[in-house]
This record gives structure tokens, C-alpha cells and sequence, in this order.
């Protein structure tokens, strides 16, 4: 056995994650990829957050025969975090639809990475239909209960630009999946005594505004005032904002509360605002 060296690699970014890098992704190869990886000498390395292709310097001429034959490589790729869609962009698929991704077709960002995609990040664009070529030699039937968050196809072909190639250095076999952070509008509920004063919602880095939605009644007769925020706030694993409740009173404005909590990803739901259906963060405060 000869030493290996890498063939080629994908990196998940996602800028809702404080290192910008994805977290929880298992990446899992479909029935028919193993076979072909085990017979062209390939060993796979994944991580939370990308995959890797590895092959044996002694065997590349047998991985060379393969390539001449169109060998291509297929991932389910699955995220352990039940929440991913509520903070990625462009959100879940439709039904009959996945997230594909192929390295037959790179686009390179400002940085000169090559990115699996067109746009800076990903869009609905990537989505594609389940019944739509290669998807059905890909996906098992489970996978249609359960389904990955996205396909990736890896084509390993020989010629000079080809992943087989010796001329390629190492970052021409590096791609890259870009995900945005979803972008969702907070609501504050504020309940109990705290909602018959006139509070509103102030913001320490004065770049986020909050409108006063009037008094609703909740279930449970509880009668709460819906500050929100004006316009949609990204997403992150560790929110920055710095927001405060105050009241204003005839002697001047004071603090109620220092530091508001800010949105979650698991308190999100859907709601039209000015006839567009957008995400809210509900925030209840009593």
C-alpha cells in the first residue's frame, strides 16, 4: 500500500455557526458508491462538516481505468440537527424536491474558491426534483420518508483538468457549499404586569427598531404586548444583539429589563406580513 493522497474534498460552510463552518452533517455514501470506491482504492474521511476522497499513489493507474469509465461518487448527506432548515437558507425543499450539488459545475467566489454553486450562497436554484436524473439511482426507498438534507455528486474524470490529473494542485481539488443563515422576524410577547406599562424595545447598537403590534389575548385569558421586530434579523448560533426593555414614563425612560433573550431557532413559525409569508421568532416575556 502506497501513500494516499487526497483526490478530492467538500467543505460545508454556513454562516449561522460562529466559525462559519456546518455542524452535524453526516455524510454517507449511496448503496452503489461503496462498491466503486472499494474497487478504484478510495478511502473516505468525513467530518461534521465536509467529506474528503483519498486515493493510494500505487494504484492510481487502476483509478484511472475507472475514471475512463465515468466513475462518479455519491453522498446522502444528513444533518443530526432536526432544526437545520429553520436557520438555513433558501429553507426546507419542497416535498418532491432536494438540494443537489455536483462538482460539474463550480463557480468561483471573490476568494477564488470553487464553490458547488452559482450564487455567493446557496439558493432555491440548487433545488432539484426527486424523480429528476441521477436522483433515483441515489436515493433508497427510506430516503424518501426520511431525507437528506442535500445530494452531492463527486465526478472523478482523467485529462488535464480532471481530478485523476497529476498537474492539480491541492486547492483545485477543494469545493465549497456556501449556506446563508435564515433571517426571521422577532416578536416579543410581553406578558404579566409588564404589558399594562408602555415599554418598548431598545436596541444598545441602535440598528434594530421594534414596532408596538397593539395588546392580543392569548390562550389562557393572558393579555400581552406584541413589539416586533421591522424588519427580518439573521439568524446565529450566538446572537449579538443587545436589546433592552424600558418604559417611558413622565419622568423619563428607565430599564426593566438589561438584556432581553434573543430569538431560537426552535420558537420559529410562519406569518404573512404585508401579503408575504415570512418567518417569526416568537419571544415571550413575563
Amino acid at each position: 500500500m502506497g501513500a494516499y493522497r487526497l483526490l478530492a474534498s467538500v467543505t460545508v460552510e454556513h454562516a449561522y455557526f460562529a466559525e462559519k463552518n456546518c455542524k452535524m452533517l453526516e455524510f454517507v455514501p449511496a448503496e452503489f458508491c461503496a462498491t466503486k470506491l472499494r474497487n478504484a482504492g478510495l478511502l473516505v474521511k468525513s467530518s461534521q462538516s465536509g467529506v474528503a476522497v483519498y486515493f493510494d499513489e500505487e494504484k492510481i493507474d487502476i483509478l484511472r481505468l475507472h475514471a475512463e469509465d465515468n466513475l462518479t461518487l455519491a453522498f446522502k448527506v444528513f444533518s443530526k440537527d432536526g432544526n437545520f432548515f429553520r436557520y438555513t437558507s433558501p429553507g426546507a425543499p419542497p416535498d418532491d424536491a432536494i438540494l443537489f450539488f455536483s462538482n460539474q459545475q463550480i463557480t468561483r467566489d471573490a476568494a477564488g474558491k470553487q464553490m458547488l454553486h452559482p450564487d455567493p450562497s446557496v439558493t432555491a436554484s440548487a433545488w432539484m426534483e426527486l424523480t429528476a436524473d441521477p436522483l433515483p439511482g441515489i436515493l433508497e426507498r427510506k430516503d424518501y420518508f426520511v431525507k437528506p438534507v442535500f445530494i452531492l455528486q463527486l465526478s472523478i474524470t482523467t485529462g488535464a483538468q480532471g481530478l485523476c490529473s497529476d498537474k492539480l494542485d491541492a486547492e483545485a481539488r477543494r469545493f465549497y457549499i456556501r449556506f446563508a443563515t435564515g433571517q426571521t422576524f422577532w416578536k416579543y410577547y410581553i406578558l404579566g404586569d409588564l404589558s399594562k406599562r408602555n415599554v418598548y424595545i431598545a436596541d444598545l447598537d441602535n440598528t434594530l427598531q421594534f414596532e408596538n403590534l397593539g395588546n392580543i389575548l392569548l390562550p389562557g385569558n393572558r393579555e400581552a404586548v406584541q413589539l416586533q421586530s421591522s424588519k427580518a434579523i439573521p439568524l446565529h448560533e450566538q446572537p449579538d444583539q443587545r436589546l433592552q426593555l424600558k418604559e417611558s414614563t413622565g419622568t423619563g425612560d428607565r430599564i426593566l429589563i438589561k438584556r432581553l433573550p434573543n430569538a431560537r431557532v426552535d420558537q420559529v413559525h410562519g406569518e404573512t406580513i404585508s401579503d408575504n409569508r415570512e418567518n417569526i421568532s416568537e419571544i415571550y416575556i413575563s
